[in-house]
């Protein structure tokens, strides 16, 4: 014997799990889609999504076409809340496009113009690691960064705290002369 309320219930059940399955999948066609576009470096399909996410993803596509005006802008247009975890992929990301820049410039034979990027991209560099500082790969890249371009800070504090090994000690130390 069959309930009839039972069976208007597993009815409409069944109806609502199929009603979901297919919003899914139309979810995850649209995802395929956003992903293959990024893949791709298709800024422009990228573009027809909306979000902070898709903002990023945009910036990220124009990164990969090696356009650095219109990846700057793309970057800075994302409003990010400060200290989220998406404001420190844009920084990250930024740092990547400054130091990638640089070293173009750099062989080039262009320094002058390469060190002002050298020194954004430690900025930013340090400031992902001020909040995480588990980041490796900030911290690889930060590291090459400092040895293209040295801090000036700390080649002095390098020398305040051994004087030994500055090249000014060796003219102002005291000379001992042999006793008679």
């Amino acid at each position: 014997m069959v309930i009839p309320g039972l069976k208007l219930a597993t009815t409409a059940f069944i109806s609502a799990l199929i009603l979901v399955i297919c919003y899914d999948g139309i979810r995850l066609a649209s995802e395929q889609r956003f992903n293959d576009a990024l893949a791709t470096g298709d800024a422009d399909r990228v573009t027809d999504q909306s979000g902070v996410h898709r903002q990023f993803a945009k910036a990220y596509a124009l990164q990969r076409q090696r356009d650095f005006r219109a990846t700057v802008a793309a970057y800075a247009a994302i409003d990010a809340t400060a200290g989220s975890q998406m404001q420190m992929n844009i920084k990250f990301n930024l740092a990547n496009l400054y130091f990638r820049q640089a070293s173009q410039l750099r062989e080039a034979g262009t320094d002058d113009l390469a060190m002002p990027l050298l020194e954004l991209a430690k900025q930013n560099y340090k400031e992902v690691l001020r909040t995480d500082n588990d980041r490796w790969d900030a911290k690889y890249n930060l590291e090459l960064a400092l040895f293209l371009a040295p801090e000036l800070a700390l080649v002095d504090d390098l020398e305040e705290r051994n004087p030994e090994h500055s090249p000014r000690a060796l003219t102002k130390s005291p000379s001992r002369e042999p006793l008679p």
